[in-house]
């Protein structure tokens, strides 16, 4: 069995959305040959920084994995002055540790994902250093990103800038680039146009059927539609005053209709709800474990998803919605990442996120039509997470298989 080591910032038992992915990679890669070998932060930092923490994750490592857990630094004045988050803070640990590692583990090859980003840069520093190939998976675009607002302080504009020096600098020597949309494929291959365009290759995000199945729902007696995820500001920017506007017209007309939020406790999103009046029929939970989340969205009639804007985005959130078979809302761009995924497949509808009339008359036939009975949808198999994790694989043999070509 060959070995591939694993780097990510957040890896269980922190929680979140940053997680699930390099999480059911490394629980299926074994299944296609790769034992994989993590490389990862200590669980006391994520609770320092205030990152989540999830211990339900942790059900799908297996006994036998090897995880190298790392300190995180103070690190010099300059550097907490510039930030003093986790990923950052992890540099210096990071670039102290994986030489060792890959010493002692042999491996053949190297994964890295992201965001956050500045930790790839662990990834060419392998390559030059101790010859290891690496493969980065982008889960987000870094450079790409485009920021609603421009940043006007100087450290935004050195995160610009750091991002437009060290992007190409991880990029570029990369033997393979995974990203999860065709459309960031697309952003990419013509911002790198000196790599070949199939070293851009696309594995979207996707749902195991074993974090739904056994996992009981929680019943909503009246009809309830909840949202799972953040409201942030930036490139996530994700606006719910549409809907809620929506909620405010169907209220009127004499509907109630409930909204169960599931997420960062936000004062912004109730002031929302307060200025329109739908105090009553809004429910805030904060951020309650995967698990428990799972059994509140499969008790749901209709679960929300709220798209940023960027036609590169394909949030992992759908994903978890299409594996609890329920009806889904999506308000987002009708070209991009998250239309690609959600066009064909059933009991997905697909708004626009700017006209709440027309949000309102599609809740309105989610609320006609109600049932408790899960839905079985014909055509996301491909979306299955052990079938992807096969895709993984098959780019880690290309890579080896065109190393020997070039020998």
């Amino acid at each position: 069995m060959k070995k591939v080591i694993m780097l990510a910032t957040y890896f269980p038992p922190a929680g979140g959305i940053s997680t699930f992915r390099i999480t059911k990679f490394v629980k299926f890669l074994p299944h296609f040959e790769w034992e994989p070998v993590v490389l990862t932060v200590r669980e006391e930092h994520y609770k320092e920084c205030d990152f989540l923490i999830d211990e339900s994750l942790l059900k799908d490592l297996r006994d036998e994995l090897r995880i190298y857990r790392t300190k995180i630094s103070k690190g010099p004045r300059l550097i907490r002055n510039f930030s003093k988050k986790l990923p950052t803070r992890w540099l210096g640990p990071l670039f102290s540790t994986v030489g060792k590692i890959i010493k002692d583990e042999e491996p053949t090859i190297l994964y890295a994902t992201g965001d956050p980003f500045f930790p790839l840069l662990a990834a060419p520093y392998a390559k030059v250093r101790y010859g290891l190939d690496y493969v980065i998976d982008l889960r987000d675009p870094w450079k790409l990103a485009k920021p609603d607002v421009p940043p006007k302080n100087i450290k935004g504009k050195l995160f610009l800038l750091a991002n437009d020096i060290l992007e190409p600098i991880v990029i570029n020597r990369a033997s393979k680039i995974i990203v999860v949309s065709e459309k960031m494929a697309k952003e990419y291959r013509e911002a790198y146009p000196k790599k070949k365009p199939e070293d851009f290759i696309v594995i979207p995000n996707g749902f195991d059927p074993d974090d739904y199945d056994l996992i009981p729902e929680v019943a909503c007696k009246e009809f309830t539609i909840t949202y799972a995820g953040k409201f942030l500001f930036g490139k996530s920017y994700r606006d719910p005053s549409y809907f809620l506007e929506a909620l405010k017209i169907l209220k009127k007309q004499g509907l109630k209709i409930n909204f169960k939020y599931i997420g960062e406790i936000n004062p912004n999103i109730n002031a929302i709800v307060e200025e329109k009046g739908l105090n009553d029929q809004f429910q805030s939970l904060g951020y309650i474990p995967y698990m428990d989340t799972i059994s509140h969205m499969k008790g749901s009639d209709v679960l929300l998803l709220i798209g940023n804007g960027q036609e590169t985005e394909q949030t992992g959130k759908i994903f978890d919605y299409l594996g609890c078979k329920r009806p889904v809302l999506a308000l987002a761009s009708e070209k991009g990442g998250i239309a690609d995924v959600v066009k064909g497949v059933e009991e997905i509808t697909l708004i626009e996120n700017n006209n709440p009339e027309k949000i309102a008359n599609a809740i309105m036939t989610f609320y006609n039509s109600r049932s408790n009975i899960p839905l079985e949808r014909k055509n996301i198999s491909k979306y299955l997470r052990v079938d992807l994790t096969k895709r993984l694989a098959e780019v880690f043999e290309n890579v080896i298989k065109e190393k020997k070509s070039h020998k």
